[in-house]
């Protein structure tokens, strides 16, 4: 049965592997490092001062740049998108100013609500003469015309 505080079975793991396994030498990994990391120090050491300078301004000033030419082009679809957005208010805000003026003049005006309900509604005042006329485009719908006198 395990307990979590057993620790016995950590001690006893080496012994399971190979003796090929355990015959390697730590230190070779840091002898490998070090033939890698030694010789790249050493030109890094030859090279004069003003080269890292000069690589290490350089590499700043491209990260910047990249920054700078981003943010532009976000700000640039920003605008465009703001534009579309302000045009799209305007036409909105015209079209409801119509709207608002017709209403009131199907409210308060008699001629346009009479109007109204001739053109929309096909209503006829009791006086008015109405005439079906036949359609030329096709023979079943009927229009009428009203004569006013």
């Amino acid at each position: 049965m395990y307990n979590g505080t057993n620790t016995e079975w950590l001690r006893n793991r080496a012994p399971r592997y190979s003796v090929a396994a355990q015959a390697l030498p730590v230190a070779s990994a840091r002898e490998s490092t070090r033939e890698i990391v030694l010789p790249v120090v050493q030109w890094i050491a030859l090279l004069p001062s003003w080269t890292l300078l000069a690589m290490i301004v350089l590499a700043t000033t491209a990260v910047c740049a990249t920054v700078i030419v981003k943010a532009r082009s976000e700000f640039q679809s920003s605008s465009i998108q703001r534009d579309r957005v302000v045009s799209e208010i305007d036409s909105l805000r015209r079209a409801n100013g119509a709207l608002e003026l017709e209403i009131r003049r199907l409210t308060n005006d008699s001629n346009t609500i009479e109007l109204a309900a001739r053109e929309r509604l096909g209503m006829v005042m009791p006086s008015d003469i109405v005439v079906p006329v036949e359609s030329i485009s096709s023979a079943s719908s009927l229009r009428t015309v009203s004569f006013v006198r």
